[in-house]
């Protein structure tokens, strides 16, 4: 009897029976994601002059183990991997040449999230078994992320900041912002669009993953909730498109080139947006947000982030000052901060991670056929990171969501290599 694999559409037969589950211990992911619910700003060890968070303490326990799997028979090396080492590289070198050894620390740590993550990913969650060996803990620290946010929204104040900077004795804390009366729910996050990003790329994550439509219905609706309470416009623009391409997948489940139709469509809309506007960037950023004075607000800082990106294009401004009035106080999108910091190879260098990092794959299976968990696997990580990536437009991410980009874009970079290679 032939048997056809769930992931037809990537060309992927066999007539093969599937193979069992294997079990995976879901410590590496809990000890990755205790970073979520230990907020950073107030949680934090010294050692020397390095400043840890307990993300970054999760990512140093686990790299060298992480790394040693990634060296062992059977494994092997993508495209992504090298393309990652290289955005740290950059960072560190682009650094060191503008402003010296002071640099060193600060870019150590923004390197270490990323790429550690990125890293510990590649080598703990290798698979569709290893990969919900990463989501079940993942669900419950969502839920815990969502229910502490609603205790913010309830309080009218930062409650969940508040607490932990009282029992780490901590002096800092984030002031309380509102929007329609209500104050916008930050939970364990930095800044309550922090906390809208994570539910955004947590509700594709969890939509497309999950195996039971109630299941689907459950988390989905939850990290919506928790969007909702961030009362962020870019996240939650974002997490419309998250729904809306699911139910696009959903309706046209038994076309295999749905996708590519979805992206020539949009490619096509690109272009003429570049076509017919005046300032084509400009467009797209001001119709991120749903208030016209925030999405002003943004296009005065692309344009001014964009003539002193040009100044220096190569190495950045690393962590020093940009002798510029709105630069100086804030610079809201991840793509310029870096842009500005370290300059625009390393932008290069990132966009090409996550491409290479989701591109499809031919399978070199032999006889074997796929997990039939795979292609969903592969379609939530993928939107998980293109929502990471437009949302970023008009969003910053630091600490733990800059880890967590590194997260995603290891497991889909090894979802990719179980695909080419595991048999």
């Amino acid at each position: 009897m032939s048997v056809t694999a769930a992931g037809g559409e990537f060309g992927l037969t066999s007539t093969a029976l599937p193979r069992a589950p294997e079990r995976c211990s879901t410590l590496p992911a809990w000890l990755l994601l205790i970073g979520v619910i230990l907020p950073a700003a107030q949680v934090q060890l010294y050692v020397a002059d390095a400043k840890l968070t307990i993300g970054r303490i999760g990512i140093l326990l686990l790299i060298i183990p992480a790394v040693a799997r990634l060296f062992r028979a059977g494994r092997h090396t993508l495209a992504s991997d090298y393309l990652a080492c290289a955005v740290a590289a950059w960072m560190f070198a682009a650094a060191y040449y503008t402003s010296g050894p002071s640099a060193i620390s600060s870019t150590g740590a923004e390197s270490l999230e990323f790429l550690g993550g990125y890293l510990v990913a590649r080598g703990f969650f290798f698979g569709p078994a290893a990969t919900y060996g990463f989501i079940q803990p993942f669900k419950l620290v969502t839920a815990c992320v969502v229910v502490l946010a609603l205790f913010d929204n309830l309080s009218g104040r930062l409650i969940v900041q508040e607490m932990f900077s009282a029992a780490f004795g901590s002096s800092t804390t984030l002031s309380p912002d509102y929007r329609l009366y209500w104050v916008r729910a930050a939970s364990t996050f930095d800044h309550p669009i922090l906390l809208g990003t994570y539910c955004t790329v947590a509700c594709a994550i969890l939509l497309f993953s999950e195996q039971h439509p109630l299941s689907k219905m459950l988390w989905a609706g939850l990290c919506v909730f928790g969007c909702l309470l961030s009362l962020s416009s870019a996240p939650l623009l974002s997490c419309f498109i998250v729904l809306a391409l699911y139910l696009y997948d959903a309706g046209l489940k038994q076309y295999p080139g749905r996708w590519r139709a979805l992206q020539l469509c949009l490619v096509t809309i690109v272009l003429v947006i570049l076509a017919v506007a005046n300032h084509p960037l400009g467009w797209i950023i001001s119709h991120l947000t749903f208030d016209p004075v925030s999405g002003y607000f943004r296009m005065l800082i692309w344009d001014a982030a964009t003539q002193k990106i040009m100044e220096s294009p190569f190495t950045g401004y690393a962590f020093g000052p940009l002798n510029h009035d709105i630069l100086d106080t804030t610079v809201d999108s991840v793509w310029l901060v870096f842009a500005l910091r370290f300059g625009l190879p390393m932008i290069f260098f990132l966009v090409l991670t996550n491409i290479a990092s989701i591109l499809p794959v031919k399978s070199r299976f032999n006889g074997a056929v796929e997990d039939p968990r795979a292609p969903d696997l592969r379609i939530a990580f993928t939107v998980a990171m293109v929502m990471l990536m437009f949302t970023g437009l008009t969003v910053h991410y630091w600490n733990y969501l800059w880890i967590f980009w590194g997260v995603c874009s290891g497991i889909r970079a090894s979802l990719r290599e179980f695909s080419m290679y595991k048999a």
